[in-house]
């Protein structure tokens, strides 16, 4: 069985392998927030720009994307607790969205950012989302790449199983624990993109070597998620949606196998300041399939 340590060096090795081949300018740095501490990706100048990352992903998934976000901001991707090379993190009983909304905060402390523009994949969506219900002069504008935790209760077939009581656990961590390149590259053709050409081999191995890494902390927050049958009745937003004050924007593939954009539009339609943006030929990681235009939507966006 393989040590915290050796996964530690697995997963650092493949992330600086990643890093060197889209982005090796970025600079890594550990940030410490009220319950530990978390690995932190930061390119470029300008106003700040925070990515956060979906589901049981990691910082991984947005380094494709981090040089062009940084020729107009100072992009800041940061791994949510437990995922990544974050400290563990045992999600039991949290209140996710106090949580992700406290955890967000103090990332932005300290860095000494007061406000910032926020990009959020999926769960990270949900994240986002809390922040800018909870202190909204934080969040100047959002932008919510792939359908966002929070619509409703729907979780795609292949991952209902492991939020079921008793065997979805002892499934997952089975899963999780002994997971390859080729069973990753099967999910993310599954779930995750509808252009698998576009996935590049050491995002898959930076993937698989945070999922080995954290199994505990991510089956913790499938547990925090789930009740049978979707998602938990309190994180589905519902009425909340209609108190966002910021332009908010959803960049919706598609083909997004988590839902499809007619879920955004109608509750675009109860805001004024939200928008849907269809990304055609894309999934829930709309920048892995249609890197220029997502990229472009979203500097369009934060300009405009």
């Amino acid at each position: 069985m393989e040590t915290n340590m050796e996964m530690d060096r697995q997963s650092q090795a493949a992330q600086a392998a990643l890093l060197a081949h889209y982005a090796p300018r970025t600079q890594v740095r550990r940030v410490r927030w009220s319950q530990g501490a978390t690995r932190v990706l930061e390119l470029g100048t300008g106003s700040p720009l925070l990515l956060v990352h979906g589901g049981l992903s990691s910082v991984s998934e947005w380094v494709p994307v981090l040089p062009a976000l940084a020729r107009s901001h100072r992009v800041i991707a940061i791994d949510r607790p437990g995922h990544g090379m974050a400290d563990a993190f045992d999600y039991r009983g949290v209140d996710l969205l106090a949580h992700a909304s406290r955890f967000l905060g103090d990332i932005m402390d300290a860095l000494g950012i007061a406000s910032a523009d926020v990009v959020g994949n999926s769960m990270g969506g949900l994240y986002a989302l809390a922040l800018a219900l909870d202190t909204p002069e934080r969040v100047s504008r959002l932008v919510l790449a792939g359908k966002p935790v929070g619509c409703d209760r729907h979780v795609p077939k292949q991952l209902r199983l492991l939020g079921l009581p008793l065997v979805g656990q002892w499934l997952g961590r089975r899963l999780l624990s002994n997971i390859t390149r080729d069973d990753n590259r099967k999910f993310w053709e599954e779930l995750l993109v509808a252009r698998p050409e576009m996935i590049d081999d050491s995002l898959l191995d930076a993937d698989v070597a945070h999922t080995r890494r954290n199994v505990d902390a991510m089956l913790g927050l499938i547990k925090c998620l789930a009740a049978r049958g979707g998602i938990r009745h309190g994180l589905v937003l519902g009425e909340r949606w209609a108190q966002l004050r910021m332009p908010t924007a959803f960049l919706w593939g598609e083909h997004d196998a988590f839902g499809p954009p007619e879920q955004g539009e109608a509750i675009a339609a109860r805001n004024p300041n939200l928008r849907v943006i269809r990304i055609p030929r894309a999934g829930h990681l709309p920048w892995i399939d249609q890197p220029d235009r997502v990229v472009s939507e979203i500097i369009l966006f934060l300009a405009s």
